[in-house]
């Protein structure tokens, strides 16, 4: 049941929501889901922010860590084809994606990066959120998802965000 709504909804916005908008958006869009990216925001954010702001970075650095981790092991238990290689006539808009489907990595970087900025930097909160929901779209409007792997793995990613804060917090509080 699952696999035929996964395939219609796929198909839905991979193929009837086509638009030649999308068609130059998403592919861009889609990088912002990069563990590159969100590397690169680490980072500057380490260098460049106010003091009381460089330990966001830190965060998502050890988000990205982790991300990595359960990312791979799940992708490889799974074992889930992605959809240009189990259904016929996929619109491709990036170059074919490698490894497994399930869950979409970029949506769980996304979501991760997503819950830690939120809480560092909270009058963003909506559009950190949005960017995120906007990553994992891309994903199935692209080609290389179905949205069952970009909605667990937003459940995913926010888990991992939240987790890193909860365990930041109580190290500061243990050793503060």
């Amino acid at each position: 049941m699952l696999g035929m709504v996964d395939i219609s909804v796929f198909r839905f916005i991979n193929k009837a929501m086509a638009n030649p908008v999308f068609d130059k958006l998403m592919p861009i869009l889609t990088r912002l889901g990069t563990g590159e990216i969100i590397l690169y925001v680490a980072i500057i954010i380490i260098i460049f922010a106010r003091r009381e702001r460089k330990f966001s970075g830190v965060l998502l650095l050890a988000g990205l860590t982790v991300t990595y981790y359960v990312v791979d092991n799940m992708k490889n238990a799974f074992a889930v084809p992605r959809p240009f290689i189990s259904l016929a006539d996929v619109r491709m808009l990036v170059t074919k994606a490698s490894g497994y489907s399930f869950p979409s990595g970029h949506s769980v970087t996304a979501f991760m990066a997503a819950a830690i900025a939120s809480r560092c930097f909270r009058s963003g909160a909506a559009i950190w959120m949005a960017l995120a929901v906007i990553v994992a779209f891309s994903r199935v409007y692209i080609g290389v998802h179905y949205p069952s792997d970009v909605i667990f793995g937003a459940l995913i990613g926010l888990i991992i965000g939240y987790a890193i804060i909860k365990v930041s917090d109580n190290f500061r509080q243990q050793y503060n």
